[in-house]
């Protein structure tokens, strides 16, 4: 706050002093247009000066590996890519361990988080270094395939990817969101809905072993489909053959 109104107090004194300075003589139209031009554009210089400086100093962090020790000089690879710090000499450097350590005890590759203030050239003034384990990328794996089992009591689906040949076993918890289309629009829906012929495409992380097992965060349901009706085609009765009964002759008694 004691910032912002430092830089408004300095706007206003320059805004004054320019005003004044055009003022103190009689001045004609066009001398008089091209005074208020200067104006705004000396206002617009400071202002960008100010809000420059203001950005100076402002309080940050990181996090990434170490990548360059020069004395109390480092550079940090993160994310964003690389940052250029300043160690400041009481700065707090905090181990593995937890314990207190220095700079000298610092390598590169190490996994760091820093915390401090924007200094000139953008280079960090580090008042806090922590040294960490560097986060594992969390894997995400999707998986499709037909629903060959379910086991509500254990919130556990089974699927088959029949071209791939592939069974895996979905885990499903109170974090899981399970979509179906209903009624023509997409609808959270519950695992009772799910039935045995079901496709699913379950996205989560796997398990780091040999299993395909997955602990869904989304998974979507594609309903089977329904087996037609099977067609009973009549078979035509057989045309009865109509019998002829030979006439027998009668023979003459002599």
């Amino acid at each position: 706050m004691t910032k912002k109104l430092t830089i408004f107090w300095l706007l206003a004194i320059s805004f004054l002093l320019l005003a004044k300075n055009i003022t103190a003589v009689s001045p004609t139209p066009e001398a008089t247009n091209a005074a208020v031009n200067d104006i705004r554009t000396k206002v617009k210089e400071i202002v960008q000066e100010k809000l420059d400086q203001a950005q100076k100093g402002q309080k940050m962090a990181f996090a990434g590996t170490i990548s360059e020790i020069n004395g109390l000089n480092l550079t940090l690879q993160t994310n964003q890519g690389d940052k250029q710090l300043n160690v400041a000499t009481d700065a707090a450097i905090i181990g593995k361990g937890g314990k207190r350590i220095t700079i000298k005890d610092l390598k590169t590759n190490l996994f760091a988080v820093v915390m401090g203030y924007l200094q000139e050239n953008d280079i960090l003034g580090v008042r806090r270094l922590v040294i960490s384990e560097k986060p594992k990328v969390v894997a995400k794996e999707t998986a499709f395939g037909k629903v060959t089992d379910i086991s509500k009591e254990e919130n556990v689906i089974t699927i088959k990817n029949e071209k791939k040949n592939i069974i895996y076993t979905v885990e499903i918890n109170d974090k899981t969101v399970i979509t179906k289309k209903v009624d023509g629009k997409v609808q959270k829906v519950k695992l009772e809905v799910i039935e045995i012929g079901d496709h699913l495409i379950a996205i989560g992380t796997p398990t780091e072993n040999e299993h395909k097992i997955i602990t869904a965060k989304i998974i979507h349901v594609i309903p089977g489909l329904s087996k037609p009706e099977a067609t009973v085609t009549p078979t035509p009765s057989a045309t009865p053959t109509t019998k002829v009964t030979p006439k027998i002759k009668a023979t003459p008694t002599p």
